[in-house]
C-alpha cells in the first residue's frame, strides 16, 4: 500500500539493461473504476509530448524505484488515446471537496492510498474534515460513490467508516480476499454426494449386498469422471506454455515497427501543414529531439488555446483563446504544463 506522493517522484528502472530511465511524474486515473491507469515519466527529453507507462506494463513499485521490463514500455501519449481521454478529465482525487449523497460539502481530501499489487486500485482517501467537530481519517472505497475533477461524492454514513491508519486499510483487504476465497473453496452438499456407508448403516441386514454393489457402482462412476479425457478428447484444452523467446523478440520487433511506423506518420503530418524550410542545412545540424520540438512550434504556432491553463500555484499561464506564439509555449513549458497545452488547442 503506498500513496500517490510516494510514487510520484520515484526513479524508473528498466531491468532489461539496469538503467534509471526516467522518474514517475504524476498518474493518470480512471475515475469509473477508480484506478491509476497510467504513470506519466519525465525522462529529460526535450518534446512538447510526453512518456507514459501502461499500469499493466509496470513490474513493481519498490521503495526506491517503479520497475519496468525494458525503455521500450514507455510509450509517447499521443499514441496511447485511451491516456488522453483521461488526462483531459483532469481527475486529481487529492485536493477535491468531499460531497455527501445528500449534498452536503464536510471537507477535503489529502492523499489517496493506492494498492501497489498489480491492480493499483485506490482503496482509500485521506479526510480533512472541515471544522474540528468532525474526526479525520481515511475514507475507505467502499464508501466512495464517484471520482469527479472538482467533487468526491461519498455516502452519507462515511464518517462511521473512517478508518484510523493506513494498516487499517491493509487488513481490511486482507480479510476481504480470505473472505472472498473461503467462499469460492465452499459448496452446497447435494444427496448424491452421501456415502453409502451412511445408508447402509440404516437398512436392514438384507439389503446390505444391494448397498455393497451400489458403492461399486459408484467408484465406477467416479474413475470415468476421472477419465473424462479419454471420453471426450478435447485439445483444445491444453495448458498455456509461455513463449520462447525468440517468438517475445519477434513480438517486440514487429511493436517497434508499428510504433516507427506511428511516428512517421505523425511527423508526416505535421510536415505536411507546415512550409518548407528555406534552409535545409540548420535542420540537419539538428538532433531527432531539437528537430521534432522544433517542428511541433511551428505547428502549434498561430493556433487558438480553448482552455485556460493554470500553474502549479493557482495563477493563469495561458488564458482561454489566447493565440500561442513561441513565448507562450516557453512560458508553459517552464510550468511543466506543455502536454496541457498540447492537448487544448484548435485552427
Amino acid at each position: 500500500m503506498k500513496t500517490a506522493q510516494q510514487i510520484i517522484g520515484l526513479p524508473v528502472v528498466s531491468i532489461f539493461d539496469g538503467n534509471e530511465i526516467g522518474k514517475v511524474k504524476n498518474v493518470i486515473i480512471n475515475a469509473s473504476k477508480g484506478t491509476i491507469d497510467f504513470f506519466v515519466i519525465d525522462s529529460g527529453v526535450r518534446s512538447l509530448s510526453g512518456g507514459v507507462i501502461p499500469a499493466d506494463r509496470v513490474l513493481g513499485i519498490g521503495e526506491y524505484a517503479l520497475t519496468i521490463q525494458q525503455p521500450d514500455d514507455i510509450s509517447d501519449i499521443v499514441k496511447i488515446p485511451a491516456a488522453i481521454e483521461l488526462m483531459q478529465k483532469n481527475i486529481t482525487v487529492s485536493g477535491t471537496r468531499v460531497l455527501t449523497k445528500k449534498g452536503s460539502l464536510l471537507g477535503e481530501t489529502g492523499d489517496f492510498y493506492v494498492n501497489d499489487d498489480n491492480t493499483y486500485n485506490i482503496t482509500g482517501v485521506e479526510f480533512v474534515p472541515v471544522n474540528d467537530s468532525m474526526p479525520s481519517g481515511i475514507i475507505p472505497r467502499s464508501s466512495i460513490i464517484t471520482f469527479g475533477k472538482d467533487l468526491l461524492v461519498v455516502q452519507d454514513d462515511f464518517i462511521d467508516q473512517l478508518i484510523e491508519s493506513p494498516h487499517s486499510i491493509e487488513d481490511e483487504s486482507s480479510e476481504e480476499e480470505k473472505k472472498n476465497f473461503s467462499l469460492n473453496l465452499q459448496s452446497p452438499v447435494s444427496d448424491e454426494e452421501i456415502t453409502p456407508s451412511v445408508i447402509i448403516s440404516q437398512e436392514p441386514e438384507e439389503d446390505v449386498s444391494e448397498e455393497i454393489k451400489a458403492e461399486e457402482e459408484t467408484e465406477t462412476e467416479k474413475e470415468e469422471i476421472l477419465n473424462i479425457d479419454s471420453i471426450y478428447p478435447d485439445t483444445s484444452f491444453q495448458i498455456p506454455f509461455e513463449k520462447s523467446e525468440e517468438e517475445t523478440v519477434l513480438e517486440t520487433e514487429q511493436e517497434s515497427e508499428e510504433e516507427k511506423a506511428y511516428e512517421e506518420e505523425f511527423e508526416l503530418k505535421i510536415s505536411s501543414e507546415l512550409p518548407a524550410a528555406d534552409d535545409t542545412k540548420e535542420e540537419h545540424t539538428l538532433s531527432a529531439a531539437e528537430l521534432f520540438e522544433q517542428r511541433q512550434r511551428q505547428y502549434l504556432a498561430g493556433k487558438k488555446v480553448t482552455k485556460t491553463i493554470y500553474s502549479s500555484d493557482g495563477q493563469v499561464i495561458i488564458n482561454n483563446g489566447d493565440i500561442i506564439t513561441d513565448q507562450l509555449i516557453d512560458e508553459v513549458k517552464a510550468h511543466g504544463k506543455l502536454i496541457e497545452l498540447v492537448m487544448n488547442y484548435e485552427e
